[in-house]
């Protein structure tokens, strides 16, 4: 038998070590767990929707099936069960009429698979959560007693895409390439866009792009990916970014800058900054690019799983 006695969540004592020198602990109080998202505003999210100028919606969700992006075999794939009743048999104790059916799915996903966003609580150091909330606060049947992806809730945002095949002028950006600041600083100039506090930053690589075609060919795909370095940190510290956004698997490069999950270490843990991954930018890039705009108004609605380390999600940009 499960033991499912509760176990007091352990109190928010002091990091053992002082806070990192240029995170966001304490910004918004000692039991802030939102992190940068509170950098989101109601007037901020107003003037976003001035940003729309063709109204279309651009979903930027992977289909859910297998084959769509990259996983760690740890992960396992998304599983669907799909329920079919074309008969009267399961309706005769509700009154149902004669010819009258119904289907139904049950779907077991990993949480952090295909296009999802990663909660404060999804990667620690030093024991540590953002805002120096203790790990030990997880328990296997209750999820995390902190920074759980129902403490994020759903968002709306002012959203800027960088566009860097564009910028750089090829299909895609190689395996591995490390993002810097100075890459997202030009690329940002280039495409006549100003990136403010609190708008949500969306970085299109491309890499899904090729992962797709190349699994398609019937060809084995390289995880080697281009993401985010650690002095891309810096763009998005100084800018204020309320959380981040990439076709990849992880934001940042991989194989990872300098060393295992740097760059989630400092937004996620340091910085209290959400990472929205595996999105699909394609068809947004396309239609920026013909809208003359790389600013737009974006909608996120994670499930809301008490505890959770992440959610799917199926963002919604409005150009």
């Amino acid at each position: 038998m499960t033991d499912t006695t509760e176990t007091p969540v352990p109190a928010h004592t002091p990091a053992p070590d002082s806070p990192p020198p240029h995170g966001n602990w304490g910004r918004w109080g000692p039991e802030d767990e939102r992190g940068a998202l509170n950098l989101i505003e109601p007037a901020g999210v107003r003037s976003a929707a001035h940003e729309i100028r063709t109204g279309r919606s651009y979903s930027l969700a992977l289909p859910i099936e297998r084959g769509n992006a990259p996983a760690f075999d740890f992960r396992g794939s998304p599983q669907r069960l799909t329920l079919v009743s074309q008969t009267d048999d399961m309706y005769a104790g509700f009154e149902g009429g004669d010819d009258v059916g119904s289907n139904e799915d049950v779907l077991i996903i990993p949480s952090h698979n295909l296009t999802h966003m990663d909660a404060l609580c999804h990667v620690q150091a030093k024991g540590r959560f953002y805002n120096g909330f203790p790990a030990d606060s997880f328990r296997s049947h209750t999820g995390a007693g902190r920074c759980g992806i129902d403490k994020i809730g759903a968002f709306a945002a002012r959203a800027v895409l960088l566009d860097l095949p564009r910028h750089f002028d090829t299909p895609h950006l190689e395996g591995g390439y490390k993002i810097t600041a100075a890459d997202l600083t030009a690329c940002a100039e280039r495409q006549g866009v100003e990136v403010r506090s609190g708008d949500v930053l969306l970085v299109r690589t491309a890499y899904l792009d090729e992962y797709r075609a190349t699994v398609a060919a019937g060809r084995e795909p390289s995880f080697a990916q281009p993401g985010l370095s650690l002095d891309a940190v810096d763009f998005v510290r100084s800018h204020d970014i309320a959380a981040v956004g990439a076709d990849n698997s992880a934001i940042e490069c991989i194989p990872f800058d300098d060393t295992f999950l740097s760059v989630h270490i400092a937004l996620l843990v340091e910085s209290g900054v959400p990472l929205l991954e595996h999105l699909w930018l394609t068809d947004l890039a396309a239609g920026m690019a013909e809208a003359g705009t790389y600013a737009c108004l974006l909608c996120v609605t994670p499930l809301p799983v008490t505890g959770a380390t992440g959610s799917p999600i199926n963002p919604v940009a409005i150009v």
